[in-house]
């Protein structure tokens, strides 16, 4: 019988990821940080951010798919 592993399932981390996206996107913080006279580009900065974290995750957990599975 295989041992439990105390590190993250992967439904733990794409649902942190998707927590931590919608707490700067549509929480009071929107309104905070539009209103630092941030430039233009700012909330295009923040899609790039969300779309970077949920692109490295899912390679990271295809990468560790992958090495659990050659074990």
């Amino acid at each position: 019988m295989p041992s439990p592993s105390s590190a993250p399932k992967a439904s733990e981390l794409t649902l942190a990821a998707l927590l931590l996206v919608l707490l700067l996107l549509l929480s009071p913080l929107r309104q905070w940080w539009a209103a630092l006279d941030a430039p233009w580009y700012a909330p295009y900065l923040l899609w790039a951010f969300a779309i970077l974290l949920s692109a490295g995750l899912q390679a990271w957990l295809a990468r560790v798919d992958r090495d659990r599975d050659g074990d």
